[in-house]
């Protein structure tokens, strides 16, 4: 087998059957498989899996975990390479899968990352998020490189392939909340293998996320951030997001409705904001008091 794609899934919902229609519809050179990891779903995923020549394995909810899942996915299958796609990512074409791939050829390419683009009905701040992080350009993240476009945001487990044997020395972290995908390409470039950006391999995947949800999410990446998850950061990272939020407000002036967007978009990066920082302060908080406890012990 060249190929196992591994999907995660729990209420894929309507578009699932889509997505696996997408996965096996690829117009590709090798052989693959489509191995499908279900954590408590309670509307028709499971159904909609079965009817595909899938590999399906059902775990329960509280089992489920971004790396340790991921890592299972990784385990049951028999592909050299391994591909994730998320429940909620779908492939534009039929040759997605050979131009997600062709790049981990090169002996020195571990990883290699495909583009994401927005819903049509995603709202302006998610779009803008995509447009900025995920361009139409390639791009080549190699171990001692003096600057990360844009922090690297790219690299994502949505539309991702890596390596088996890469896979086998390093697998996905057990420990951090979410962001095993940056934690995994951390330790790839510190191993002195190479990330390839393939804009060619590119899937429809966005959240519509309200102010509160994306607090919440915001707050996980916090806590994964303190606990090690974060990608290597340019030097001018402040600079960075300063550009960030000016491109981000023309971008919203410049388009429909704007008076309704603009003020939205600015309490939807606050919300960020406020989510990240809030999730690092807390573990930074527990990660003081846990050793004032040892001291006094």
């Amino acid at each position: 087998m060249d190929v196992s794609i591994v999907v995660l899934t729990k209420n894929a919902g309507e578009g699932f059957r889509n997505l696996l229609h997408r996965l096996f519809s690829q117009k590709f050179t090798g052989k693959y498989e489509v191995i499908v990891i279900d954590s408590g779903s309670i509307d028709g995923t499971v159904t909609v899996a079965q009817s595909f020549p899938v590999k399906m394995t059902r775990i329960k909810a509280e089992e489920f975990h971004h790396g340790k899942t991921r890592n299972l996915g990784a385990e049951l299958s028999i592909g050299n390479i391994l591909v994730y796609i998320t429940q909620d990512a779908v492939p534009l074409y039929d040759d997605w899968l050979q131009k997600l791939i062709e790049y981990l050829r090169d002996p020195k390419v571990a990883m290699v990352v495909g583009r994401q683009i927005p819903w049509d009905d995603t709202k302006p701040p998610e779009k803008f998020f995509y447009k900025y992080y995920f361009p139409e350009c390639k791009m080549e993240v190699f171990s001692g490189v003096s600057h990360y476009y844009h922090d690297n945001l790219f690299v994502s487990n949505v539309n991702s392939a890596i390596k088996r044997n890469i896979w086998q020395d390093l697998k996905f972290s057990e420990n951090v909340v979410r962001g095993e995908d940056k934690e995994f390409a951390k330790r790839v470039l510190l191993g002195g293998w190479g990330i390839i950006y393939q804009p060619a391999a590119v899937v429809y995947h966005a959240h519509d996320f309200g102010l509160w949800s994306v607090f919440r999410a915001s707050l996980d990446v916090g806590v994964a951030l303190s606990q090690g998850a974060g990608m290597p950061r340019s030097k001018n990272w402040i600079a960075g997001r300063l550009r960030y939020f000016i491109q981000e407000a023309w971008y919203i002036a410049s388009g429909e409705e704007w008076w309704k967007w603009l003020p939205y978009s600015m309490a939807y990066e606050a919300s960020k904001l406020l989510g990240i920082g809030v999730g690092w302060i807390k573990i930074m908080f527990l990660s003081i008091l846990k050793r004032g406890d040892g001291y006094q012990a």
